[in-house]
């Protein structure tokens, strides 16, 4: 994700990306946010959902310790999450699977020179 983007998820989400600066040895947040920017909203409406069970629910804070592309899917671990928390995290890393990491429109699975990547018509062919 480009800096810009990342630096903005933190500023809206400061309690869950608590560890976006923290030494990568300890915390792979440290790294940022490992993937394109088509999951921006992806990401930011799941962070969104998460804090609200926070705020108003009886769900403990959530604080993000990865993010990022894994086998064309999106992974996010947190440190703590509860069984409904978890499900909005499950739901977000499938949607993953069908949007474009590029841009966020709607995409398919493909390896491209051996990584897999969803990517839409338009970015079929661009690098990972």
């Amino acid at each position: 994700m480009t800096p810009a983007l990342d630096a903005l998820l933190c500023q809206r989400h400061p309690q869950l990306f608590q560890h976006r600066h923290a030494d990568p040895q300890s915390c792979a947040m440290g790294w940022g946010l490992q993937c394109g920017d088509g999951w921006f909203d992806l990401i930011d409406i799941l962070c969104e959902s998460l804090q609200q069970e926070t705020e108003h629910g009886d769900a403990p804070q959530a604080v993000a310790m990865l993010v990022k592309q894994k086998w064309g899917r999106l992974r996010f671990s947190v440190e703590s999450a509860t069984e409904r928390q978890q499900a909005m995290i499950d739901l977000s890393e499938a949607l993953s699977a069908r949007l474009c990491e590029q841009c966020g429109k709607p995409g398919k699975m493909q390896s491209i020179k051996g990584f897999r990547t969803v990517r839409c018509e338009e970015h079929a062919s661009t690098q990972p």
